[in-house]
């Protein structure tokens, strides 16, 4: 396996985890729309994970400032592995690929929001030094 930066010939893969494995309803042209509005922006990256040519995973990351934080946070906006590579090291080497980002970019703090009923994902995120800092709170606007 190896991680390596997102190309445009992944986002049918990654429309596939993102659908199946976070659960969310999302169609290959929408999430083709807002991969090209991040590559356009600097602060925003995504990494995937291959094995033998085949993506079984992914990470997106933004980075932002922060009124409480000296430097840059990164926030993980998504990470998926499939199902038949769960629990074999891809997502920590997702993490860690996150995590050596980082440092090269001036970031201090890496943050994730996680959903109140993924249990397994937050013993994920504690087994990667993740900590509970507090509750995320959204409001949708009308569109």
């Amino acid at each position: 396996m190896r991680i390596r930066t997102f190309c445009n010939d992944d986002i049918s893969k990654i429309c596939t985890l993102i659908n199946s494995e976070l659960g969310y309803d999302v169609t290959c042209k929408d999430l083709e729309t807002r991969i090209m509005q991040m590559q356009e922006d600097e602060n925003y990256i995504i990494f995937t994970a291959v094995d033998n040519e085949k993506i079984i995973g992914f990470i997106g990351l933004q980075m932002c400032l922060a009124f409480e934080v000296e430097g840059k946070i990164m926030r993980v906006i998504a990470l998926a592995v499939a199902r038949d590579f769960q629990n074999q090291g891809v997502g920590s080497c997702l993490i860690q690929k996150a995590e050596d980002y980082a440092k090269e970019n001036n970031v201090s703090v890496i943050s994730v929001n996680s959903g109140l009923k993924r249990a397994q994902a937050h013993q994920f995120y504690e087994k990667q030094s993740f900590y509970k800092k507090g509750y995320s709170f959204c409001k949708r606007l009308n569109q």
